[in-house]
């Protein structure tokens, strides 16, 4: 294990396959894990000190167990995408996106199918491939100050979330972008909470089908649609001031869980109309999670945690690295 300047950033579990867990901490050697068994024990994948600079990795996205990508950082700032064709034996860089990701941080790297994907960056930062990752394309939508995107498997439908924010970081606006061919196009939705137009901050997003979905956001904050993302409805939570939420899991047959700050961890099996909270036994800030279905998955966070459940988590075991 790397110690306490290990911070999990992301995880993406392939189906009937491994899973693999990112690194933010740029003190941390190890900057992407793989576990065989949902999180029980974790092997080291990519070290940094292989690596012509020190990155942190924000995001990653496998389209099989050898043909993978990871996105993040340098320490100079600038937007960081890498590739591999090996399982992670070896890395390169994609040289497409050039001096156009300049002191833009990659946050997210996301495929609908083998050739359709996309890399999102800080602000309106936003790349497209066709082609499975070997070129990229800066994709510029009016309007679209890409912030996420979520795909439905194999569909070529999918969202892509705006937020405008003024020069004192407050949200202005916040939109999705509906696209149903794999992003080739995109046509704004149009947003409403309330009557008014969306204007919160979010963490995350996810959808069951091209109708129901999920958000959530600071303190607490889940909503949810029924209408493509169209108009949004509060939904309770149970959490409150500082339990912020940024990261969601959709599964199956309604099924998600919801993770945040101060070890929160919540599920729904009823597409988000209600959702139940979940003791894990952290303090830490959750950061991301991978399942496999309802019972059997693991969490990550800050400070080096992983903790892994088989019993859809009525118990959780501390996860082994190396």
């Amino acid at each position: 294990m790397d110690g306490p300047a290990s911070l999990f950033s992301d995880a993406q579990r392939l189906p009937d396959g491994p899973a693999f867990v990112t690194e933010a901490g740029g003190a941390a050697d190890v900057a992407l894990w793989r576990t065989d068994d949902l999180g029980r024990r974790f092997v080291p994948v990519l070290h940094r000190r292989g690596l012509a600079d020190p990155v942190r990795l924000y995001g990653l996205w496998f389209l099989d167990p050898r043909c993978g990508f990871v996105c993040g950082e340098t320490g100079d700032g600038d937007g960081v995408l890498l590739g591999t064709q090996d399982g992670g034996l070896s890395w390169e860089a994609v040289a497409d996106l050039g001096d156009q990701a300049w002191d833009v941080p990659l946050t997210q790297v996301v495929f609908a199918d083998d050739r359709h994907g996309f890399a999102v960056g800080a602000g309106e930062a936003f790349w497209r491939t066709v082609d499975g990752g070997r070129r990229w394309r800066r994709v510029s939508v009016e309007g679209l100050s890409a912030h996420g995107v979520f795909l439905l498997d194999g569909t070529g439908r999918g969202w892509a979330l705006s937020q405008q924010l003024g020069d004192d970081y407050r949200i202005l606006g916040t939109q999705h972008f509906l696209t149903l061919d794999a992003g080739a196009t995109f046509e704004p939705v149009g947003d409403r909470l309330d009557g008014e137009p969306l204007r919160v901050d979010v963490s995350a997003c996810a959808f069951w089908d091209e109708q129901v979905g999920v958000l959530c956001g600071p303190d607490g904050l889940l909503l949810r649609t029924t209408d493509g993302a169209r108009r949004w409805e509060r939904r309770e939570s149970g959490v409150g001031a500082g339990a912020d939420l940024n990261f969601l899991v959709p599964l199956p047959d309604g099924r998600a869980w919801a993770l945040g700050m101060q070890g929160t961890l919540l599920r729904t099996a009823d597409t988000g109309r209600t959702w139940q909270r979940v003791e894990c036994g952290a303090t830490a800030e959750l950061n991301a999670a991978a399942f496999a279905d309802p019972n059997h998955g693991f969490v990550v966070g800050e400070g080096g945690l992983a903790l892994w459940t088989a019993d859809g988590g009525r118990t959780f075991e501390r996860s082994v690295f190396g």
